[in-house]
């Protein structure tokens, strides 16, 4: 919990500081280039550090991600001062590799949760990003004036604390994560896991990466288009700050709701969070306050939504497949929430954050019906 906090904090000064740096770099339609990036290089580090936790655990594996963090991180500076764009793209690719990370990590409590409280477990370890997270946006102003008492570039000062941050997490994951959590499933090479064989499974994975396709996408233009709308940077930094408040800070509640109520609720749930969210922008996109509310609500979505799935694929994925299933949910999530951000940039550029938010609606009705589906599936199979 302590390592997720420093993680959070480096990811949120980061996050939407990218979109600002990489569209100062190469224009407003490159903006959402650094979420792209960033949840690809997610998606293809998933399984590679899931592989490590089989091999040597999770403290190796989560300590391997924040390093290759830092390292991505170290580019995205070099590249704002040297004003070579790929080493900017570079950097956001292994700056993923700590965005896995910190997912990975809500296994790691499941692994060493009682079966009554994985929900609470799982919960409580995406709520301690909040502190970090919520702090990192506001040091918006900070480090940019810590960057320019260095004579760094426009937007890089962030890349300081990010990897200041990550090494701290890295220090207390090697002192203090003992006895490490170890996944359920024996040692030695298992077989692929067929999704179709856990319908329950893969619509959880399937609500869960939905959820994430939502939430970058809306999220990694909302910098960039309140930037051009004469937001200043405060405001830019109250609003990313309520939105990953809404991420983290209620997610013990949705892990109560997820043991109490069902997993599967508690998934469904933050699909409403989503919807509403979305169609709160589609009228009144202009408006800051209610910009403000809609990531708010977006952030509770997708809060509910990840703690809800997590609970299903740690209870329903057979011991044997866990960490592999596990690392597959991860790889589907990052990479639609990659495809979030690839049509971001060109649709809020062209068309207005309105019509992104038609297509989260009309995408969230698809996924609706295509999970109803799988879930019949999985009754019929049980009888």
């Amino acid at each position: 919990m302590i390592a997720q906090v420093m993680a959070g904090l480096a990811h949120g000064v980061t996050y939407s500081m990218g979109a600002l740096l990489s569209a100062d770099m190469a224009g407003d339609a490159w903006g959402g280039a650094a979420s792209t990036v960033t949840t690809v290089g997610a998606a293809l580090w998933a399984m590679p550090l899931a592989a490590i936790v089989n091999r040597r655990g999770r403290r190796a594996s989560l300590s391997i991600g924040l390093a290759l963090g830092s390292v991505g991180a170290l580019s995205a500076l070099f590249a704002a001062q040297s004003g070579l764009y790929p080493f900017l793209l570079i950097g956001f690719f292994f700056l993923g590799a700590a965005v896995a990370m910190n997912l990975q990590a809500r296994f790691a409590a499941a692994d060493a949760a009682d079966e009554r409280h994985k929900g609470r477990d799982i919960s409580l370890v995406v709520w301690s990003t909040t502190i970090g997270a919520i702090l990192g946006p506001n040091l918006f102003d900070p480090t940019e004036r810590l960057g320019d008492a260095l004579g760094l570039a426009s937007f890089s000062g962030a890349y300081l604390v990010c990897i200041a941050a990550q090494w701290v997490a890295i220090l207390v994951l090697q002192i203090m994560l003992r006895p490490e959590p170890a996944p359920v499933a024996a040692k030695g090479k298992q077989p692929k896991a067929n999704l179709r064989e856990y319908p329950v499974v893969a619509s959880a994975i399937i609500t869960n990466a939905f959820s994430h396709f939502a939430m970058i996408a809306i999220m990694s233009m909302t910098a960039v288009h309140m930037h051009g709308h004469g937001a200043s940077m405060t405001l830019i930094g109250l609003t990313v700050s309520f939105h990953v408040g809404g991420m983290y800070g209620l997610a013990p509640v949705f892990g109560w709701l997820a043991d109490k109520w069902g997993a599967r609720p508690t998934m469904l749930l933050g699909l409403g969070g989503t919807f509403i969210a979305a169609a709160l922008l589609i009228p009144w996109s202009g408006n800051e306050t209610i910009v403000v509310v809609s990531l708010l609500l977006l952030g509770l979505g997708w809060s509910s939504t990840l703690v809800g799935s997590s609970a299903v694929v740690a209870k329903a994925a057979p011991p044997e497949q866990k960490a592999g299933l596990q690392g597959r949910s991860d790889l589907t999530m990052n990479l639609t929430g990659a495809l979030g951000g690839v049509i971001a940039g060109p649709v809020v550029s062209m068309f207005g954050m309105p019509v992104m938010a038609v297509l989260v609606i009309v995408l969230m009705v698809a996924v609706l019906a295509g999970t109803s589906a799988l879930r019949r599936r999985a009754g019929h199979a049980a009888r």
